[in-house]
């Protein structure tokens, strides 16, 4: 249930501090009356009122609670401004120390005459009464109990297998883009947002950023998620990195409960194949490459091989300027070597790589096909010899970790290197794994063939941002001779740059 917390101040200095549930405000008006008369029987008035919305004092300790901070400032301007007034321990913290060391306090450092006084307590409120300190105890115990069996009810939910075998999806908001028959079915299915959602990805996987996405939506009047009151970054964001659209279920996906960076995907509780995705392996790969790229934020460059391009002398990547006047009719843009202080036009390069580009995919369709079905076979073993080859490293460090005795010399130091070793050897097997399923799903893909075909149409039709998004999915790498004024292009054996960077670099690495 979200709340507002509510602080007020009166002309005599005190503060009111209630909550407001949103649905009703019935316990908004109950505890604003109790501070109220509480206020009035200390002969003070409520003058002014702070609003805190869906703010956990559980989650959120009170230095990190915006109006808590105004009210804590307000107090330490305003000399007159010395008591505080709240309904109960719950309304100021979950956490027990937090309101003391992040308000009470520095206030006390700069007012030592403050008084605190809630409406359940007769007199003044003391944080080393053993009262309070008891009510401060059992009201965090409510809070870890609650968290703790919502926790267990999620994590029961979705490992718990109905007749389909398949887990629960426990309650929660819908994914934009699907919706249920009725309240009484399980299943969610696409609804008419659907395509939306499908559009988003495949514009994305041109190369078009979150932002442009969503001014395209906006402007065209597009309904957004019900979170979110019109299209913006974050929106877009939510759907290109929500797993939900690719078929899977995932939960317990955040660090934290504070922090919605997502873990990763080794970490989550992930269920492949759970239900009907909106769109395939293939796009959702492209684009997860395009969200991790150090280049997801320049697809709009005029340079279209910034970062593909290397000095054959010296291997630096070339750099690039552009020295056009504002005046000028002729671009004068380049790239160069910093280091052999050389230089290459940029339309010149640009020109002879779509030359060589279209010549390389002239070869047609088919011939892709097949390349990239011998490629995946090749990923295939490759992640499944090292899988095994992790299996037998941990086998060997659980049995080193079975024969060490406390009366070893150096235990200590011995133990935590074994289980340092054993901790990272089964990450790094979970990891390949995880990416073994990955070329699974890609090999059985259909939506390869719309990929390839991007490669064997017209490049000059397509925008800046949709080029630059076929050259960083279709080349490795571009190595420039300036002595010779020569070239040499390197192109991937698939689009999935990360899958195909991940395996050149566990071959380098055996090879070495």
């Amino acid at each position: 249930m979200r709340i507002q917390h509510k602080y007020s101040y009166n002309m005599n200095g005190v503060y009111l501090v209630t909550e407001e549930k949103q649905n009703t405000g019935h316990s908004l008006s109950i505890q604003e009356a109790e501070i109220l008369l509480k206020a009035k029987s200390l002969g003070f008035l409520v003058v002014i009122i702070f609003v805190e919305a869906a703010t956990s004092a559980y989650h959120t300790t009170a230095q990190h609670r915006v109006k808590m901070n105004e009210m804590k400032e307000f107090i330490l301007r305003n000399p007159n401004a010395n008591s505080v007034i709240f309904f109960d321990e719950s309304r100021v913290t979950r956490l027990i120390e937090d309101f003391y060391t992040g308000f009470i306090v520095p206030v006390k450092e700069k007012i030592p005459t403050l008084t605190l006084y809630s409406t359940k307590l007769e007199g003044e409120w003391d944080e080393n009464d053993p009262i309070v300190q008891m009510r401060l105890t059992l009201a965090y115990e409510e809070s870890a109990r609650k968290s703790s069996t919502a926790y267990s009810y999620h994590n029961g939910v979705i490992n718990k297998s109905p007749n389909d075998g398949k887990p629960k999806r426990p309650g929660s908001r819908y994914p934009y883009g699907y919706t249920k028959l009725s309240k009484e079915d399980i299943e969610l299915i696409p609804d008419e947002n659907a395509s939306i959602v499908q559009f988003i990805f495949y514009l994305y996987s041109y190369g078009y950023s979150e932002k442009k996405i969503a001014t395209l939506l906006e402007n065209s009047n597009v309904p957004s998620p019900s979170e979110y009151n019109h299209w913006n970054d974050s929106s877009i964001r939510y759907i290109l990195t929500n797993h939900w659209y690719k078929g899977d279920l995932t939960w317990f996906a955040r660090t934290s409960y504070s922090n919605s960076k997502k873990k990763s995907i080794e970490e989550i509780s992930l269920f492949s194949n759970h239900h009907q995705g909106l769109i395939g392996s293939s796009l959702w790969e492209i684009t997860q490459f395009f969200r991790n790229s150090k280049n997801k934020d320049r697809m709009n460059s005029p340079f279209l091989l910034r970062n593909l391009v290397f000095c054959k002398d010296c291997g630096e990547t070339l750099k690039t300027k552009n020295q056009t006047s504002a005046k000028s009719k002729n671009d004068s843009s380049f790239y160069f070597c910093s280091n052999c202080k050389c230089k290459v036009r940029k339309d010149t390069l640009h020109q002879k790589t779509i030359n060589d580009f279209a010549m390389r995919w002239a070869r047609g369709l088919k011939s892709q096909i097949q390349t990239f079905k011998k490629v995946s076979s090749n990923w295939k073993q490759m992640c499944a010899k090292t899988i095994q080859s992790l299996k037998d490293d941990i086998d060997v460090l659980r049995y080193k970790l079975g024969t060490l005795k406390e009366t070893d010399e150096f235990y200590e130091e011995l133990l935590q290197a074994v289980e340092s070793q054993l901790k990272f050897q089964e990450k790094q097997k979970l990891y390949y794994q995880s990416v073994l399923l990955r070329i699974e799903e890609l090999s059985k893909d259909q939506m390869l063939l719309e990929i390839i075909a991007r490669f064997l149409l017209d490049i000059y039709r397509y925008s800046t941002e949709e080029k630059r998004s076929i050259f960083l999915l279709s080349i490795k790498q571009i190595e420039f001779d300036f002595k010779r004024d020569h070239f040499n292009i390197e192109y991937r054996l698939s689009p999935y740059v990360e899958i195909e960077t991940l395996m050149d670099d566990s071959l380098e690495m055996k090879t070495s």
